[in-house]
């Protein structure tokens, strides 16, 4: 069972901040160079009218699925890549079959509902259902986010977290341009930079990376690969210096359907200009009309 391992955020990581060096003080960096932002050419929107748009079309939507391909670097250097299909329902419903490397897993995860467990089965022999803990270490397993976190609008709302922080700082790069054809899609490019860096922090008693993940507002699993010397969220001591990195990563690309102004594709570099995330979105339909059948292990078009 240790093998399992299981769907992040959709997209999750917008700007991801990798292996950037350590500050040398307690508090946030001061301010790095000014933040810049081209101003739009005749015909392009900005930034923040590109989110605008993206929050208006997520607050319309019920339900969708579609076919995922994400791509995450981890701690050994590994760019590991899975494929799946999923659906998706408010409130928070989600069920995913992968296509590959997992052929036939599936996952089904409700928010309240199975003790806020994740339902499992690995689709390969010895093959048996289970529940997890979604932050537990068997559901994180080669990912860089937990089930709870998937989703379009949290994509949505990281992105505009990270840009506005920026903005208010004076600090990173933006411009929108036109994306090109992403799946048949026709898109907007938004390609951000930003300054590296970060603060310590001082884990607690019994501070996991998770608790502290809370308290800094950072993603945990970015704490911890920024962090070498730590091997697992359970590793910090009372008394350890973590660092807690100021952005999300030196550059990211977001991709936004000029359709329907969701995001279809995030790609995210570390600061060693290697890819350490990427998730693209292919045929998505929204609105389907997904019933309680459809997050429901007992559905016999399953095979929980």
């Amino acid at each position: 069972m240790r093998a399992l391992s299981f769907v992040l955020a959709s997209g999750l990581s917008l700007l991801c901040l990798l292996t950037a060096p350590r500050a040398l003080a307690e508090e946030p960096a001061a301010a790095a160079p000014a933040a810049s932002a081209e101003p739009a050419a005749p015909g392009l929107p900005t930034v923040d009218e590109l989110l605008a748009q993206a929050k208006e079309a997520i607050g319309k939507v019920q339900d969708y699925t579609a076919h995922m391909t994400k791509q995450e670097r981890f701690k050994d250097g590994v760019l590991r890549k899975e494929v799946m299909r999923f659906k998706f329902a408010r409130p928070f419903k989600v069920y995913i079959k992968f296509l590959e490397p997992y052929v036939g897993r599936e996952v089904i995860f409700i928010q309240g509902a199975n003790d806020n467990e994740v339902r499992v089965h690995k689709g390969s022999f010895p093959d048996v259902t289970v529940n997890l803990d979604p932050r537990g270490g068997m559901a994180m397993e080669n990912n860089h986010h937990p089930v709870v976190h998937f989703g379009l609008e949290n994509t949505i709302k990281l992105a505009e977290i990270n840009l506005s922080l920026a903005h208010k700082r004076g600090e990173g790069e933006f411009k929108v341009a036109e994306g090109g054809d992403v799946g048949g899609r026709p898109t907007w490019k938004i390609d951000a930079s930003f300054p590296m860096g970060g603060y310590y922090t001082v884990a607690k008693d019994d501070e996991t990376l998770w608790n502290i993940s809370e308290r800094t507002m950072q993603d945990m699993y970015l704490i911890l690969y920024t962090n070498k010397e730590l091997e697992d969220p359970d590793d910090p001591d009372e008394g350890d210096k973590i660092f807690i990195p100021r952005y999300y990563g030196k550059r990211a690309e977001f991709f936004l359907d000029k359709e329907t102004k969701l995001p279809i594709r995030a790609r995210i570099w570390d600061w060693n200009g290697k890819v350490y995330e990427e998730f693209e979105y292919k045929e998505v339909k929204l609105n389907p009309g997904l019933t309680a059948k459809d997050f429901d292990s007992n559905n016999p078009e399953y095979n929980f």
